[in-house]
């Protein structure tokens, strides 16, 4: 509808069919670019030139992710995403919240049906590769890929834990209204997937492709501190787009009574609760 709306207001301007066209070339080249892109041979060239980290050496090995994605999506929930800046500055915070985006026949997925573009050829790279996209023009989602073709685990929300100074500054920065720049909650600072980019100064450009075993810039660690918890299972946030079916999967995972927790599904809690209750 974007592009009829386009080459239509052209035609009314111009009248000239050489502007149509011209509008039309942008949809024709990522077809064809998809066409060129072969998902096994990505993936083989994202194993080479494996490099050694030379910080982070308590992170999380490449075994850690070569799963299915829906048990990376729980795996995650617990662990400690760690951000060093440019600076030396380190941000870390709990992982809280995850959903699973599983490619193939999951029609929320930027790999719907075996799609392959540049934007998200990520998704298709070794397990633990930093797939960043930006959704709306301006904001930044953070995932990381798993084990089959164009499967990856968005992060949707973490619990600051250190850094978190840099991190109301991060968040600061670009708000106009004198309103908005008042001191933010710890809660709040990193409770939805924009939110904890922003935080953690997670672009496309500085962290897309980038590999979570090896880069200095980025890496996951175990939280020796936490406790276990209770994991609840919901669906997905704003994909009602796709239909009902894979709209109202239960791919979404998250910490029970965690209050980082982007959006919290009380009936799912409460079964859980139940669940436990009766387990004893």
């Amino acid at each position: 509808m974007m592009w009829q709306g386009l080459r239509d207001s052209s035609k009314s301007v111009t009248g000239c069919d050489t502007q149509q066209h011209a509008c039309r070339k942008p949809v024709q080249k990522r077809a064809k670019l998809s066409n060129m892109l072969d998902a096994d041979d990505i993936l083989q060239s994202s194993y080479n030139g494996i490099r050694t980290p030379v910080c982070g050496f308590d992170r999380l090995r490449n075994s850690f992710y070569d799963v299915p994605c829906e048990d990376l999506a729980k795996r995650l929930l617990g662990k400690v995403l760690v951000r060093r800046l440019n600076d030396g500055t380190f941000i870390k915070g709990r992982i809280v919240e995850t959903e699973c985006y599983l490619g193939g026949e999951d029609k929320a997925s930027h790999s719907y049906n075996g799609r392959i573009t540049e934007r998200s050829k990520p998704m298709y790279m070794k397990p633990g590769t930093i797939y960043v996209y930006i959704t709306y023009g301006m904001y930044h989602c953070f995932n990381i890929s798993s084990k089959g073709a164009g499967a990856a685990v968005l992060l949707r929300a973490l619990e600051p834990l250190e850094g978190l100074e840099c991190m109301q500054l991060q968040r600061q920065k670009g708000r106009k209204s004198p309103s908005s720049q008042k001191e933010l909650r710890a809660q709040d600072l990193c409770n939805g997937p924009a939110k904890l980019c922003t935080s953690f100064s997670i672009t496309k450009s500085s962290c897309n492709e980038q590999d979570l075993t090896t880069w200095d810039g980025m890496w996951i660690q175990e939280d020796e501190s936490s406790d276990p918890c209770d994991i609840v299972t919901s669906h997905r946030i704003g994909i009602d787009s796709v239909g009902s079916e894979w709209a109202s999967k239960p791919l979404r995972f998250y910490l029970l009574g965690n209050s980082s927790v982007s959006r919290r599904d009380r009936g799912r809690e409460k079964e859980l609760q139940e669940m436990v209750r009766h387990s004893y």
